[in-house]
């Protein structure tokens, strides 16, 4: 993503909602952040029972993020079929991707960020 940022800048796109949606990108940044220093510790501690952070009005959530994935799940299903591709149906895949997906790819970019400010060499296998 930082990569492709800084090759076309949001700002120098052509078109005023593409403009807009390459903005958004801007605060992924800050959102893996708090994620990953915030959500993921504060989920810990209520599993301890301690809601500092995150409390059971919280998780009330979950809900509304297994609608939001289900939603473009039926979405890319159309966008597939008109590919001729088939997605397999998998309800415990679709759980726990919900679920997880999040709490692995937010440190991971997070040291993404981190190598792209210390300009570090990535490896793209």
């Amino acid at each position: 993503m930082v990569e492709g940022l800084k090759a076309v800048k949001p700002w120098q796109q052509p078109i005023r909602y593409i403009r807009f949606l390459t903005s958004i990108n801007l605060f992924m940044p800050f959102l893996d952040t708090a994620y990953t220093f915030a959500w993921i510790p504060g989920l810990v501690l209520a599993m301890f029972g301690i809601f500092w952070i995150i409390g059971p009005m919280t998780l009330l959530v979950l809900p509304l993020a297994m609608l939001q994935n289900y939603i473009l799940f039926v979405y890319q299903r159309r966008v597939f079929k008109d590919l001729n591709l088939r997605i397999r149906s998998n309800r415990f895949g679709f759980v726990v991707f919900v679920l997880f997906y999040q709490l692995v790819m937010s440190p991971i970019s997070i040291i993404g960020y981190v190598q792209e400010v210390f300009a570090k060499e990535r490896v793209w296998k």
